[in-house]
C-alpha cells in the first residue's frame, strides 16, 4: 500500500513539504544538513530506513529497534571508522552526508523489525542495493549471516553440544570416577568450608609485597575493553573538533574526536601535526581546521 509521506527539502535554512505518493513515511533530501532534525524526528521510534547515495544511486536498508540511537552513530565519523568493514561505513566516510539522502520506510514493532526489512528488500529487488551484502534481512551486521551455519559443516546440532560437553569435561572427573564420590563431610569440615566461602571476596586482607607484585604482573597483560578505553583516552586525552573548509558555508563540522591522536588517525597524519595547527590557529593543506575544547576553554 502507497502511503503518502513528508518529504522534507532544506533550502537556506528554510524547510519545505510536499506529499508524494511514495512507499515511504518520511525523507530527507541532504542528510547532513538535515542531521538535527533526523534525530529528533525519531526519537525512541522503532523501524525500518534506507539510504541513498546520489551519486551512484546505491542504497541500503536496515532495521532499528531506535532510529534515533542508530542515526547519532551513522553520523559519529569515530564509529564508522572502527566499522570499515561494513559497505555503508565507507561509502558515507568516501562520498560524504550531503551526497545521501535517507528516508524512513515505515515505523513498526520490534517484533515485526525483520519481517518488515525483508519485505522491503524484496520489493526494491531490481534496485541496485549493493550497501546490502546479502539478500535476506537479518537483525544487526549483515556480515554475521556469511559465518558458516553448524548445519552446513555436516554436523548436527545435537553432536555439535555433546562435543563441546566433551571437551569441556576433558581432565575432569564426575561421578563415580570423582575421588570424592560418595565421601560425606563432616560437620566440622562444613563450617570450614563455609567460612572459606564467606570470605572469598578478601574483604580487609592485606596482601604481602610478593602478593602485590604478582598481581600487578598479571594485569600488566591485561587486555580492556573498547568500552573502556575510550572512557581512559576522553579522560586523559583533549577532545578535538575537525572542521572542513566550504566555498559557501565557510567551515562545517565533519566529526569530533575523544583525542588528538584519534582526530590524527582519522586524516591519517601524526599526532603532533594536529597539535601544532591547534596551538597556531592556521588551516591545514588550506581545507581542515582542529578546534580542541582545551585551547577554546583557555581563550
Amino acid at each position: 500500500r502507497s502511503v503518502p509521506s513528508q518529504k522534507c527539502f532544506n533550502i537556506q535554512n528554510i524547510k519545505f513539504y510536499s506529499t508524494l505518493p511514495i512507499n515511504s513515511i518520511k525523507f530527507y533530501e541532504d542528510a547532513f544538513s538535515m542531521r538535527k532534525l533526523i534525530i529528533k524526528d525519531n526519537k525512541n521510534k522503532s523501524g525500518i530506513y534506507k539510504w541513498t547515495n546520489k551519486i551512484t544511486n546505491d542504497v541500503y536498508i536496515g532495521q532499528s529497534i531506535d532510529l534515533a540511537k542508530r542515526f547519532i552513530r551513522y553520523f559519529n565519523l569515530s564509529y564508522l571508522k572502527n566499522r570499515e568493514s561494513l559497505v555503508i561505513s565507507r561509502a558515507l566516510i568516501k562520498y560524504g552526508y550531503s551526497n545521501f539522502s535517507l528516508e524512513i520506510l515505515e515505523y513498526c514493532d520490534i517484533k515485526n523489525l525483520t519481517e518488515r526489512e525483508q519485505y522491503y528488500m524484496d520489493k526494491l529487488r531490481g534496485t541496485p542495493t549493493k550497501y546490502n551484502i546479502l539478500k535476506g534481512s537479518s537483525s544487526g551486521h549483515k556480515l554475521s549471516a556469511l559465518r558458516p551455519r553448524s548445519k552446513d559443516l555436516g554436523l548436527d546440532r545435537e553432536d555439535e553440544t555433546k562435543s563441546k560437553i566433551s571437551k569441556a569435561l576433558k581432565g575432569v572427573y564426575v561421578n563415580e570416577k570423582s575421588p570424592l564420590f560418595g565421601r560425606n563431610h563432616t560437620e566440622e569440615t562444613k563450617a570450614l568450608m563455609s567460612l572459606t566461602r564467606s570470605k572469598i571476596n578478601n574483604l580487609g586482607k592485606i596482601h604481602s609485597e610478593e602478593t602485590k607484585e604478582l598481581m600487578r604482573q598479571k594485569a600488566l597483560g591485561r587486555k580492556h575493553s573498547e568500552e573502556t578505553l575510550l572512557k581512559m583516552s576522553s579522560v586523559r586525552g583533549n577532545p578535538v573538533d575537525i572542521l572542513e573548509k566550504c566555498d559557501l558555508e565557510g567551515f562545517k563540522l565533519i566529526g569530533s574526536f575523544i583525542s588528538i591522536r584519534k582526530a590524527a588517525n582519522f586524516l591519517e597524519i601524526s599526532p603532533n601535526t594536529v597539535k601544532l595547527y591547534i596551538n597556531s590557529g592556521q588551516i591545514f593543506k588550506n581545507r581542515y581546521k582542529f578546534v580542541s575544547s582545551a585551547s577554546a576553554s583557555k581563550a
